[in-house]
């Protein structure tokens, strides 16, 4: 996915602060992996992005895991393609999920990471964040447990973190 043809959530539209959001994703965008097919942003953790996450988690709309989040994706993947079928009309051509991943995972890791990412192209952008799993899992589940990935599985979700991420690298305000 090219990051500069993402189509954000509607409200990041109306509220003109997609494009903001955008170029904070350019500026620090880079391969996944030596030899990947995939750019993902990687984003420093902040405050306002943790408020937004343990929001959503607190609202059951961050799903943790990477088999659990396989799970929903592709059950998500089968319930569009039943619906384009059925009816014809186009679902998921914007971004709807944000997958957020550590950078402390193994080369396998990553490339189920791509996997997922290639899978479900244009609907899931994927970010690396610069914490390890064992700070996510604190940030996040407040226990001694490690967290390599997260989805926010709602717009509203979705827009608050990228919200965030941008308000973290003073481009927009909150």
């Amino acid at each position: 996915m090219n990051i500069a043809d993402i189509r954000f959530p509607r409200q990041l539209e109306a509220d003109n602060s997609a494009e903001a959001i955008r170029q904070v994703l350019i500026s620090c965008a880079a391969k996944l992996m030596p030899g990947g097919n995939i750019d993902v942003s990687l984003i420093e953790w902040s405050e306002p992005l943790k408020m937004a996450l343990q929001k959503g988690r607190l609202q059951g709309r961050i799903k943790l895991g990477l088999e659990s989040i396989t799970e929903q994706l592709a059950s998500e993947r089968y319930g569009i393609k039943n619906a384009h079928q059925s009816s014809g009309a186009i679902y998921g051509d914007r971004i709807s999920r944000l997958l957020l991943f550590s950078n402390d995972g193994a080369d396998r890791f990553y490339r189920h990471i791509e996997q997922l990412l290639e899978q479900n192209t244009p609907r899931v952008l994927g970010c690396m964040l610069n914490v390890d799993a064992g700070v996510l899992g604190q940030l996040l589940v407040g226990k001694d447990k490690k967290v390599k990935v997260i989805m926010a599985e709602h717009k509203d979700v979705v827009s608050g973190a990228l919200r965030a991420i941008a308000a973290a690298n003073n481009n927009l305000s909150e």
